[in-house]
């Protein structure tokens, strides 16, 4: 297999993998895709930019309407399909989520919709996802154009088949990088400022200064600066490229310094200084942080502190690898320790190229140093302005083609042979295959029922629906009793909610055995799956199984017993209201009795 083969077949992996992660990983799991993906829909419904503001007033995309377009555009394409009503996506916050002190990993809610078959919106967003699967193809290839690059033809290596093997390997660390593929299968910004970011590390070391090559880095700026502000970081080294002209030849087409500096500025200026320009008028200033501050602050990084400065370096260094959800799903130590030795044994391939330089098995250029440099600087300046939340993995991302060939370089040093080269992509690929079923679909169960399993969920029909005033609530569909109502019995009493709107807080629900006198004798009052599933989470079209164990008293007497169901709010004690129809203005009381349950003696 020649080495376009390869890469080719890396490719397809990598988007394989893709699929399988954006199937497994819930809506919004992933960091600030919510944001993301309103930022996607509103394009598609408002065909305008957002614009920021500070409290009271609500900034149309809250947490991500400071971030340029680009990225958003392209996904923007997968919403536009939906009639404009269906281009939002109603998708509940989880207050117990961990950030916030809870103990749950979903940072929102995920109801009925999500599953097999999924609805439109949901198709939506998914779709939406693949722009970021196919930003990280493209890293991919420019990851294995500027590691061939480096490797044969800056420095005529005679070694092609070395040269093919360092760099299917740097492609290899990009494609099977798990937190990578992870990024690429959300609605993000990230796997496209990588894929320009490689784009630009290819041409940097691989293109003359000539006209052409000039304007198109200047567009491949200007395209990285209007999909993520980091991408800034990206200008030394496009300033300092235009002084070195960047390969080692000679070009008879090659442009003064001066002329190149002005196309470079020039065709970036104009792809993508607008929309600082856009800023500057808006909120005063090109990035506009001030915005971005007031609605966007985390803890404070203490930078005088070494125990601070090594959590964050472990965290950036785990969630670079293999740390998946919101930061809060961390793969087993033991991948961790896996991708250590990686490191460790790059670095120590490096050692001995530099104390062995006449055995030099892998080129240099300094870009492969800078950009990565540049890149954790960016990360140590994010964090002083946002504080904790900017040590992660994927802030390196920018550089990730630059640090996948340093890694590819050092392991070269002890790597020689194709088929070992081969033995360790196939088992990057296998723990990158194996992580979304060990690790990120266990974290998030299903709550919910599809709508399939819902139909042919076994009870007695019935419609009880339950609301405050006006509102459409939530209806009891289905009942059963599961075991025998007699004295000193446990019964079961399943309910089939069906959710017809948003709950405005996490009702309670009652369910009461009671006598002619209207006496409690047995109950059961608690929050539908315990808690797990709140109701403040539901959403439109969720329906949700929901079961009550009642402990009949061993003494009680027989006859007739009442069953009575209703939802009350613990905090005030107020019971919400019953209605046997969607007349929302004629409530009919505070309980449904389900059912009479005839109870005999022993």
């Amino acid at each position: 297999m020649n080495a376009s083969s390869s890469l080719a077949a890396l490719v397809g992996l990598f988007l394989a993998l893709c699929m399988l992660y954006n199937a497994v990983t819930p809506l919004g799991e992933g960091p600030d895709e919510p944001g993301h993906a309103a930022y996607v829909f509103f394009l598609a419904r408002e065909g305008r930019l957002p614009v920021q503001c500070s409290p009271p007033c609500a900034s149309d995309v809250p947490g991500s309407g400071h971030h340029p377009p680009l990225a958003y555009l392209l996904a923007m394409p997968a919403a536009l399909w939906l009639p404009p009503t269906l281009r939002t996506f109603d998708l509940p916050g989880n207050p117990r989520f961990t950030w916030a002190g809870g103990d749950q990993v979903n940072a929102v809610a995920h109801g009925s919709r999500e599953q097999w078959p999924w609805d439109a919106q949901v198709w939506s967003w998914r779709l939406a996802r693949l722009a970021s699967s196919l930003a990280g193809a493209a890293t991919i290839i420019f990851t294995g154009l500027a590691a061939d690059a480096l490797h044969r033809r800056l420095n005529n290596d005679p070694a092609r088949g070395n040269s093919d093997q360092k760099a299917l390997l740097a492609a290899a660390l990009v494609a099977f990088n798990p937190q990578f593929i992870f990024t690429s299968s959300l609605v993000t910004n990230d796997a496209l400022l990588a894929a320009l970011g490689a784009a630009l590390l290819w041409l940097f070391i691989s293109s003359p200064r000539s006209l052409p090559h000039t304007a198109l880095i200047g567009t491949i700026l200007g395209m990285a600066l209007i999909t993520k502000q980091s991408a800034l970081l990206f200008l030394p080294l496009a300033l300092a490229w235009c002084a070195t002209g960047g390969v080692r030849q000679r070009c008879a087409a090659a442009i003064p310094v001066p002329a190149a500096l002005l196309v470079v500025t020039g065709v970036a200026g104009l792809v993508g200084g607008w929309w600082y320009v856009r800023n500057w008028i808006l909120y005063g200033d090109p990035l506009g942080l001030q915005a971005f501050r007031v609605e966007f602050t985390t803890q404070a990084f203490e930078v005088t502190n070494p125990a601070a400065w090594t959590g964050a370096l472990t965290t950036l260094h785990e969630s670079f690898w293999a740390r998946f959800g919101w930061m809060n799903l961390p793969a087993p130590a033991w991948t961790m320790l896996v991708y250590t030795l990686v490191i460790a044994a790059a670095a120590a391939g490096w050692i001995r190229r530099s104390i062995r330089p006449h055995q030099i098995t892998c080129a240099w250029n300094w870009q492969l140093a800078a950009l990565p440099l540049l890149a954790f600087l960016w990360v140590v300046s994010f964090a002083l302005t946002a504080g904790l939340v900017a040590w992660q993995g994927r802030m390196l991302f920018p550089a990730l083609a630059a640090i996948a060939i340093l890694i590819a370089c050092g392991l070269g040093v002890w790597i020689r042979g194709r088929v070992l080269t081969l033995t360790i992509i196939i088992g990057m690929a296998g723990l990158a295959a194996w992580l979304p079923f060990g690790v990120i679909q266990p974290a998030y169960p299903r709550q919910t029922l599809a709508a399939e399993a819902a139909r042919n969920w076994e009870g007695i029909d019935t419609y009880a629906r339950f609301a405050r005033s006006t509102e459409p609530g939530a209806v009891i569909r289905r009942w059963r009793i599961d075991g025998t109502p007699r004295p000193g019995a446990t019964i079961e009493v399943a309910l089939l909610w069906h959710a017809r709107s948003r709950q405005d807080r996490d009702w309670w629900t009652f369910v009461h055995l009671v006598d002619d006198n209207r006496r409690i004798v047995a109950e059961d009052n608690r929050e539908p799956r315990d808690g797990a599933y709140p109701m403040s989470q539901w959403v439109a079209g969720d329906w949700v199984e929901a079961r009550y164990t009642l402990a009949i008293p061993a003494d009680l007497p027989p006859g007739s017993y009442a069953l009575w169901v209703g939802l009350w709010d613990p905090a005030t004690g107020r019971r919400a209201a019953f209605f046997d129809d969607d007349n929302v203005y004629d409530p009919d009381s505070d309980h449904v009795v389900l059912t009479t349950l005839v109870i005999t003696g022993q």
